[in-house]
């Protein structure tokens, strides 16, 4: 690192003793504390030395519902580009085995003797993180395979790092057709599936780890958020055969499987989806600048940069328009966090959060073509505590940082930025991420 970096882009925001304008681009005169203001922008070249992207955070069934898909996003010419194909899968868990009922005197009594018989699964949706166009066909089906409800995935019915077990066929394997059912939006949010006595029969054996349910779609473009489902039994208890209640199933696993998985990006940064992707950040502040030549005449140069110049900080990240497919149809937040221990990444801890509780938010216009949006990610304590060596606590820091998203795994949509250039100190990519200064001097310091 060299003791002085000229910078790529040092626009002067106010020069001189006692400035008291507001800066065009803060929030208040809080960031300008008398004496020389600036605003610089360093280039990632002369703040970054690596950008990469890490996977696999999390597992698709942590986010507690599912997706169902068909050739959502597919491109102009569907063979390149067939679109998402996403499936949910559903297994309930251990019927209830005694009931309380009124007897034939009607006195309440505890009844172990029941007798299943049909049922019905209400599934959930989100109406509002659904894209549809009116009513949609879901068709269900009873897979044949064991399957994990953790791990599975389209390829695999188990899927973990010491086992990994195929499907047959790819999407959850041979399946039993049960039938097809309509949900209608203007209807309300939840589907109710039939389920005869066989089917009931046949789903009490909770070590048989082929039961389960696939539920999937044939409308193209479709591509419709699953929030729960439950699965309600019809039961005639011993005690007074003439009445029927409903008892209530829960879910043992609810995952979903799709295809394309996508890829990491070659230059490109990425945060959020399911399994989640982070982008590793190594930084490396200067500790002097060489530049603007206002700030030169005024002061010197080279000049100190310290904790105590640093007024404002935040990291420039400009958004790229992602395949349709994954991009963003609501708000995604995003946080930064220190990696502590980069040796051992994509498995290091991680710091607490630097972006607050609610993170740093995210519109998903924002992520629509052509993309190019500049976001500011704040990071002044980051900033001041890199130059000062440590936290004001007297903690270490880390100079590599993770841009997350704020819960892992959150949805399976993703954020993606422009990265850097391809070649470390190569020409620049449009759209470089940038890191953002608002400085305090006075004279002779």
């Amino acid at each position: 690192m060299t003791p002085a970096r000229r910078l790529a882009l040092l626009p002067l925001v106010a020069l001189g003793a006692g400035c008291t304008e507001m800066l065009p681009t803060a929030e208040s005169d809080d960031l300008v504390r008398g004496g020389i203001a600036v605003e610089v922008r360093l280039p990632a070249s002369d703040f970054l030395d690596r950008v990469r992207v890490y996977g696999g955070y999390g597992r698709a069934s942590e986010l507690g519902g599912g997706f169902i898909a068909h050739r959502f996003g597919a491109g102009a010419d569907p063979a390149a580009d067939p679109g998402l194909e996403a499936a949910t899968l559903l297994r309930f868990g251990r019927y209830p085995s005694v009931v309380t009922v009124n007897d034939t005197t009607g006195t309440s009594r505890p009844d172990s003797s029941l007798t299943f018989l049909s049922a019905r699964i209400v599934a959930r949706f989100d109406t509002l993180g659904s894209v549809h166009s009116g009513p949609v066909a879901i068709r269900a089906d009873a897979t044949t395979e064991a399957w994990d409800g953790v791990s599975a995935t389209w390829d695999h019915a188990v899927d973990t790092l010491l086992n990994q077990v195929p499907w047959s066929q790819p999407g959850g394997g041979a399946l039993q057709e049960m039938g097809e059912w309509v949900w209608d939006p203007e209807a309300g949010d939840s589907l109710i599936i039939e389920l005869d006595s066989a089917r009931v029969a046949a789903w009490s054996d909770t070590a048989d780890l082929t039961r389960g349910v696939r539920l999937s779609t044939e409308a193209p473009g479709v591509r419709l958020q699953l929030r729960s489902a439950l699965m309600w039994i019809e039961t005639m208890p011993s005690l007074n055969p003439d009445t029927l209640i409903q008892v209530l199933a829960g879910t043992d696993a609810i995952t979903f499987i799709y295809d394309p998985v996508p890829t990491a990006p070659e230059n490109g940064m990425r945060i959020g989806g399911a399994p989640a992707w982070r982008t590793v950040l190594d930084l490396d502040i200067p500790p002097a600048l060489d530049g603007p030549p206002a700030l030169c005449a005024q002061l010197g140069c080279p000049l100190e940069l310290s904790e105590d110049h640093i007024s404002y900080a935040a990291l420039r990240l400009t958004t790229q328009a992602e395949r349709a497919a994954f991009a963003p149809s609501d708000t995604i937040s995003i946080d930064l966090r220190m990696v502590m221990v980069p040796s051992v990444l994509p498995k290091s801890p991680l710091g607490p959060s630097l972006s607050g509780i609610a993170g740093v938010i995210l519109s998903p216009e924002w992520f629509a073509p052509p993309g190019g949006h500049v976001v500011e990610v704040p990071v002044t304590g980051l900033v001041q505590d890199l130059l000062r060596g440590e936290t004001a606590d007297g903690d270490p820091v880390s100079t590599t940082v993770a841009l997350l998203s704020t819960f892992e795994p959150l949805s399976i949509e993703y954020a993606s930025f422009e990265g850097i250039g391809a070649t470390p100190g190569g020409p620049a990519r449009p759209g470089e991420p940038e890191l953002r200064l608002i400085l305090n001097y006075v004279r002779g310091r």
